[in-house]
Order: structure tokens, then C-alpha cells, then sequence
């Protein structure tokens, strides 16, 4: 068992023999949802492909109000959701594991890496930025960018995440065009990065860091779970408009 209570701020544990999660504190109504092979296909450069012998084909898991029932009243009363998604390390055909993508305009997000470490590729019609991101780093996905995050590493990937509760998901991008601008191939030790063809302009892509944002109270060492003891920081979630919020 690998103790995340201090990254997180939560009582979880990432179970090694079964590659999932535990919940040991008193949480509200966590609702797990499992991403498939059948689901993520139409998101994938190869549509046709297996994942061998893995159980039941999940690619992904997701806790959604993966928060404690202490703090429920005034999380929904400030109409947000913090999440879960783990990610197992692997490849998908000749891609590695990645989360289907997704638009949900005109609200931004916020990750933070529990363990492992992510590639955040977020895009608009005039930009593509790709991040990398360990333990305890923050990533902020500003409004109107399409979003999606792979596990090129040989390690689970778990991520949090606070979200606004009226942010609408728009995959249709993604999926008309069989994933994202760019695709993260398996190269025997190396990773190809190469453009989607399916879309009509793929910008260059431009890497960027991850960094803090301590006016959000967003800072490495403090968990971000935290912050639902001072959810004003993050009204710059549902009230993106009153802030300037730089990548």
C-alpha cells in the first residue's frame, strides 16, 4: 500500500497488488466510473486494436465527489467537484494510456498530480501546449482549451482535480477526429510525438512548464484538496471571467 494521505490531504491508499484505490475516512457518495476499450476506441489512432488479457478491458477509473462527508454542505454550495482518475501505465496499440479529451466551455480546471507523473496536453484551434507534471505540481487548464493527459511512464498515474459543477463536457472534437492534435507513440525507448492528420490545422506544439499560482492558493507543497477549507480561491473556477488566468 502506498500512503497518499500527506500529497493528497485525504485518508486514500494506492493498492499495488490490485492497482486501485482505498477510501479509509468517512467520504460522501464517490461515484467510480470505469473507462473502457469500447468506449475509448473512437478516440484512438488505431480503432481496431485489444489491450491483451486486461480485465474486462478498463483503460481508466474515475471517483467523481471523492470528497468527505464533513465537507460536502459547503463544496455543493459552492457548486464544485474535486475528482479522481487513475491511470495505469501500458500502451494502446502503439499509443500509450491516455483519457479520451475533452472541451467543457467556457469553465477552467485545475490538476494536481498525486503520483507518477503526467503529460497535460491541452489544445485550441490556435494552440497546442504539452506540460509535464510530478508529484505535488499543478496544472491549469484555462477556458476555451480541449484537454487530455497520457501516461507515458512505467507507473501509475493517479491526478485530482476541482472542476465546476456547470462545466458541460464537449468530446465532439476528440472523437470526430479520433483523438487529440497529437498522438504519444511507443518507439522501443523513446516516444514519437506526431501530429493527428485527422484534423483540418495542428498548430506546432509548444512545451511548457508546470507552475504555481499562489493567489489560488495554488502552491506544490499544499495538497489541493486543502483548499476546501478556503473555497473562495477557487471561484476563479465558476467566475472565470473576473480573473486573468495564465498558463
Amino acid at each position: 500500500m502506498i500512503n497518499l494521505h500527506k500529497i493528497s490531504g485525504l485518508p486514500i491508499f494506492f493498492d499495488k497488488k490490485t492497482a486501485d484505490l482505498k477510501f479509509e475516512g468517512d467520504f460522501s457518495s464517490i461515484k467510480k466510473s470505469e473507462r473502457t476499450l469500447k468506449e475509448l476506441r473512437p478516440y484512438l489512432r488505431q480503432n481496431t486494436v485489444n489491450v491483451g488479457n486486461r480485465a474486462s478491458n478498463i483503460i481508466y477509473n474515475v471517483w467523481r465527489y471523492a470528497h468527505l462527508k464533513k465537507d460536502d454542505k459547503k463544496i455543493r454550495t459552492a457548486g464544485l467537484r474535486y475528482d479522481l482518475t487513475l491511470i495505469p501505465p501500458g500502451k494502446i496499440g502503439d499509443e500509450f494510456v491516455k483519457t479520451a479529451g475533452h472541451y467543457h466551455l467556457p469553465y477552467p480546471e485545475i490538476y494536481e498530480v498525486l503520483l507518477g507523473r503526467a503529460y497535460f496536453l491541452i489544445q485550441s484551434e490556435s494552440a497546442v501546449l504539452l506540460a509535464e507534471a510530478g508529484p505535488g505540481e499543478k496544472f491549469l487548464i484555462p477556458p476555451d482549451y480541449g484537454h487530455n493527459t497520457i501516461n507515458v511512464f512505467n507507473e501509475p498515474l493517479l491526478l485530482a482535480n476541482w472542476m465546476s459543477e456547470k462545466a458541460e463536457y464537449d468530446y465532439g472534437p476528440y472523437k470526430n477526429n479520433h483523438g487529440a492534435m497529437y498522438y504519444f507513440l511507443a518507439n522501443n525507448n523513446f516516444i514519437d510525438i506526431i501530429k493527428n492528420q485527422n484534423y483540418r490545422l495542428v498548430p506546432e506544439i509548444k512545451k511548457i512548464k508546470a507552475r504555481e499560482y499562489p493567489e489560488f492558493g495554488l502552491i506544490k507543497e499544499k495538497p489541493l484538496y486543502g483548499l476546501a477549507n478556503n473555497l473562495e480561491k477557487l471561484k476563479f473556477l465558476n467566475h472565470p471571467e473576473e480573473f486573468e488566468l495564465k498558463i
